[in-house]
């Protein structure tokens, strides 16, 4: 058995040698109890290959209905044959040493609950590639704007966020979202809010006695009907697809909307596997590979980890499960955070390419679009080689945005509330053309993005 880094570990996925302990799981292990059960994420070493699967379907221009199938099928297929002599194993071990088992198909994986020794067994096995901890997560507190001004003038007419991107503009043109499904991974919605309520996707008769397949608590199981622990996930909703007959606060309030709610749920640990949970929801609802109306075509994250979590730089824990999510037709966008120069937060900080993963920092609309103080900036060093790069990727609106919160509006500050604005972009470019591939989407709106700040691609301000 041996130790080291999360990045350095998942790059050799395929080793036919035992599997790593991430150095973070090796820090708890070493003081933990023999008799102690601990939290764990066990990835295995056989997976899909879905780079090569997409690469493929995109030659052959598949649409996001065959790719998704595609995509879904392998994985699953993968899960099966990968897990299935661990799980065997996990099976014969006493309750004692192992509780909880949770297996994940969106990149094969299991989460588990067991003791130091089960840990380090797994960590030995031939078919196992990695065992790390599984960490607290939580969302990118936004701090509530007192401007009562920019509340008024937005209770009559769009929000100003949305005049900064010329949302109405797009309206007109006769593109609001109406046909796509949009998402979030929060602290859930409130789902009788006036501006959001009748673009439930559970109401939709597709979904007739199965509202689970459009709110998802991973928690409670109690799926029946959308609900927010909070008000963030309400919001970020609002700033997606809120409109009438409530106030015009968001991009595509023609857009239908489903969520996931496992970030910050008072009184319940959060955990890295329940977001995990959220990401294979997100990829099949209906749990039926071979259909896709379940399936948003869009998701925004205004959560992330910082080192004080546990997680080192460049962490990878979210890594594949991001990439398949998106390759089975789910475009994933995350917020940069609200550190400052102190850089973004995972796994917003990624810089494999342009693409992965798409980091979002926060304007001023009441300013000229300036950049906001807080809004997290690059570079970053998350790259294939470690090099330098350019983070974020672009920006959107993020200070005094006023939107929904359960039994009312109100406006917060925060890239949690830029994000949703690009989110809401994508529903209305998905509208004219649905089986844009999450690249193609990504690059329209770099390349038609207004240039601001230092000329090109910059760590303000990004494109």
């Amino acid at each position: 058995m041996r130790c080291l880094s999360m990045a350095a570990a998942m790059v050799a996925v395929s080793a036919v040698y035992g599997g790593e302990i991430d150095s973070s799981l090796q820090v708890v292990l070493d003081r933990t109890d023999s008799d102690e059960h601990i939290s764990v994420l066990v990835f295995m070493n056989h997976q899909a290959d879905i780079d090569q699967l997409t690469s493929q379907m995109y030659e052959d221009r598949l649409g996001r209905h065959e790719r998704h199938v595609a995509v879904v099928t392998s994985l699953q297929h993968a899960a099966a044959h990968g897990q299935q002599n661990v799980l065997a194993w996990l099976d014969s071990q006493s309750p004692k040493k192992v509780s909880e088992v949770q297996p994940f198909w969106i990149s094969s994986s299991i989460a588990i609950d067991a003791t130091p020794e089960i840990i380090e067994a797994l960590a030995d096995r031939n078919d196992v590639a990695l065992v790390a901890f599984d960490h607290p997560i939580e969302l990118v507190a936004p701090e509530v704007s007192d401007d009562t001004d920019h509340q008024r003038a937005a209770a009559g007419g769009p929000e100003q966020g949305l005049i900064a991107i010329g949302a109405p503009d797009v309206w007109a043109m006769g593109y609001t979202g109406e046909g796509i499904v949009v998402s979030n991974m929060d602290t859930g919605v409130h789902g009788s809010h006036e501006a959001l309520a009748d673009r439930w996707r559970g109401l939709n008769p597709l979904y007739n006695g199965h509202p689970e397949w459009a709110f998802y608590d991973p928690y409670t199981n109690n799926n029946a009907f959308p609900f927010d622990a909070g008000s963030h996930g309400t919001h970020t909703m609002g700033s997606v697809c809120g409109g009438l007959p409530g106030a015009q606060i968001g991009v595509a309030p023609g857009a239908e909307w489903i969520a996931a709610a496992p970030i910050d749920r008072a009184g319940i640990s959060q955990t890295v596997s329940d977001a995990i949970l959220s990401f294979q929801w997100f990829a099949d609802p209906d749990g039926n590979p071979a259909t896709s109306f379940d399936v948003p075509h869009t998701n925004s994250n205004s959560w992330g980890l910082v080192t004080s979590h546990g997680y080192p730089e460049c962490d990878t824990t979210f890594w594949s499960f991001i990439d398949n999510c998106e390759a089975a037709g789910v475009i994933v966008l995350f917020s940069a955070g609200n550190e400052g120069s102190s850089g973004l937060r995972r796994p917003g900080d990624r810089a494999l390419d342009d693409f992965r993963n798409m980091a979002v920092a926060a304007t001023d609309p009441y300013s000229g679009n300036s950049i906001a103080s807080f809004s997290s900036r690059g570079p970053t060093y998350c790259t294939s080689d470690g090099t330098v790069a350019i983070k974020p990727d672009i920006a959107a609106p993020g200070v005094s945005t006023y939107s929904s919160v359960p039994g009312g509006y109100s406006s917060y500050n925060g890239t949690s509330m830029a994000s949703p604005h690009v989110n809401g972009v994508m529903a209305l470019m998905l509208q004219a053309n649905p089986d844009l591939t999450s690249e193609q989407v990504k690059q329209i709106i770099y390349d038609t993005a207004t240039d601001l700040g230092a000329p090109g691609k910059d760590n303000d301000y990004g494109y």
